[in-house]
Protein backbone atom coordinates (compact mmCIF):
# COMPACT_ATOMS: atom_id res chain seq x y z
CA UNK A 1 0.00 0.00 0.00
CA UNK A 2 1.32 3.70 -0.31
CA UNK A 3 0.36 7.20 -0.95
CA UNK A 4 -1.48 6.47 -4.35
CA UNK A 5 -3.73 3.93 -2.52
CA UNK A 6 -5.50 7.09 -0.90
CA UNK A 7 -8.95 5.55 0.53
CA UNK A 8 -6.84 2.91 2.61
CA UNK A 9 -4.72 3.03 5.66
CA UNK A 10 -1.48 1.79 5.07
CA UNK A 11 0.14 0.77 8.49
CA UNK A 12 -1.34 0.38 12.15
CA UNK A 13 0.58 0.13 15.24
CA UNK A 14 1.66 1.07 18.84
CA UNK A 15 5.17 0.98 18.77
CA UNK A 16 7.59 0.05 21.33
CA UNK A 17 9.25 3.58 21.86
CA UNK A 18 6.19 5.25 21.95
CA UNK A 19 3.99 3.26 23.81
CA UNK A 20 1.13 5.93 24.64
CA UNK A 21 0.76 6.84 20.48
CA UNK A 22 -1.15 4.50 18.52
CA UNK A 23 0.64 5.30 14.98
CA UNK A 24 -1.06 5.27 11.53
CA UNK A 25 1.60 5.17 8.90
CA UNK A 26 1.73 6.93 5.71
CA UNK A 27 4.03 5.42 3.47
CA UNK A 28 5.06 7.84 0.65
CA UNK A 29 7.51 6.43 -2.28
CA UNK A 30 7.04 9.23 -4.74
CA UNK A 31 9.84 12.09 -6.02
CA UNK A 32 8.23 15.48 -5.44
CA UNK A 33 9.41 16.79 -8.94
CA UNK A 34 8.65 19.92 -10.20
CA UNK A 35 5.74 22.47 -9.02
CA UNK A 36 3.19 20.96 -11.21
CA UNK A 37 3.94 17.41 -9.95
CA UNK A 38 4.56 18.91 -6.36
CA UNK A 39 1.18 20.11 -6.55
CA UNK A 40 -0.10 16.86 -7.64
CA UNK A 41 1.91 14.68 -5.05
CA UNK A 42 0.64 17.23 -2.29
CA UNK A 43 -3.02 16.36 -3.50
CA UNK A 44 -2.80 12.65 -3.19
CA UNK A 45 -0.93 13.48 0.67
CA UNK A 46 -4.21 15.64 1.66
CA UNK A 47 -6.38 12.30 0.36
CA UNK A 48 -4.68 10.14 2.05
CA UNK A 49 -4.40 12.28 5.31
CA UNK A 50 -7.99 13.15 4.99
CA UNK A 51 -8.64 9.19 4.87
CA UNK A 52 -6.74 8.50 8.05
CA UNK A 53 -8.65 11.58 9.96
CA UNK A 54 -11.94 10.27 8.96
CA UNK A 55 -10.82 6.79 9.88
CA UNK A 56 -9.68 8.08 13.29
CA UNK A 57 -13.07 10.51 13.66
CA UNK A 58 -15.55 7.94 13.02
CA UNK A 59 -14.48 5.36 15.77
CA UNK A 60 -13.02 3.25 12.86
CA UNK A 61 -9.83 2.81 14.25
CA UNK A 62 -10.57 1.61 17.81
CA UNK A 63 -13.00 -1.20 15.64
CA UNK A 64 -10.55 -2.19 14.13
CA UNK A 65 -7.62 -1.92 16.16
CA UNK A 66 -8.63 -2.45 19.68
CA UNK A 67 -5.10 -1.77 20.91
CA UNK A 68 -5.60 1.85 19.86
CA UNK A 69 -7.78 2.04 22.85
CA UNK A 70 -6.51 4.86 25.55
CA UNK A 71 -3.70 6.17 22.84
CA UNK A 72 -3.18 9.18 21.49
CA UNK A 73 -3.25 8.54 17.47
CA UNK A 74 -0.25 10.10 15.70
CA UNK A 75 -0.49 9.92 11.53
CA UNK A 76 3.17 9.78 10.43
CA UNK A 77 4.63 9.71 7.06
CA UNK A 78 7.32 8.12 6.24
CA UNK A 79 8.83 10.05 3.13
CA UNK A 80 11.12 8.20 0.78
CA UNK A 81 12.56 12.10 -0.23
CA UNK A 82 13.15 14.91 1.34
CA UNK A 83 9.75 16.95 1.34
CA UNK A 84 10.32 20.73 -1.13
CA UNK A 85 9.42 24.03 0.55
CA UNK A 86 5.93 23.75 -0.62
CA UNK A 87 5.88 20.14 1.23
CA UNK A 88 7.39 21.22 4.56
CA UNK A 89 4.77 24.34 4.48
CA UNK A 90 1.76 21.97 4.26
CA UNK A 91 3.06 19.15 6.50
CA UNK A 92 3.16 22.58 9.19
CA UNK A 93 -0.38 23.74 8.68
CA UNK A 94 -1.89 20.24 8.80
CA UNK A 95 0.00 19.49 12.41
CA UNK A 96 -1.10 22.78 13.62
CA UNK A 97 -4.75 21.92 12.07
CA UNK A 98 -4.86 18.12 13.67
CA UNK A 99 -3.15 19.53 17.26
CA UNK A 100 -5.68 21.26 18.15
CA UNK A 101 -8.36 17.94 17.50
CA UNK A 102 -6.09 15.64 18.94
CA UNK A 103 -4.11 14.37 16.25
CA UNK A 104 -0.31 14.26 16.05
CA UNK A 105 1.33 14.43 12.69
CA UNK A 106 4.61 14.23 11.57
CA UNK A 107 6.75 13.48 8.76
CA UNK A 108 9.62 11.34 8.59
CA UNK A 109 12.50 10.51 5.83
CA UNK A 110 13.28 7.11 5.25
CA UNK A 111 16.68 7.94 6.48
CA UNK A 112 16.20 9.69 9.56
CA UNK A 113 13.81 6.69 10.47
CA UNK A 114 16.54 4.18 10.32
CA UNK A 115 18.71 6.01 12.22
CA UNK A 116 15.70 6.47 15.06
CA UNK A 117 15.02 3.42 15.72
Amino acid sequence: MSITETKVVDIIAVPEWEPDNVVLVITDHLEWGDKAQQGEHLLLLQEKINTYIAFIESGELLESYPPAKGKNPKIRINGLYELPEQGETFIDRVTEVLKGVGIGMEFVLKDDFAVRH
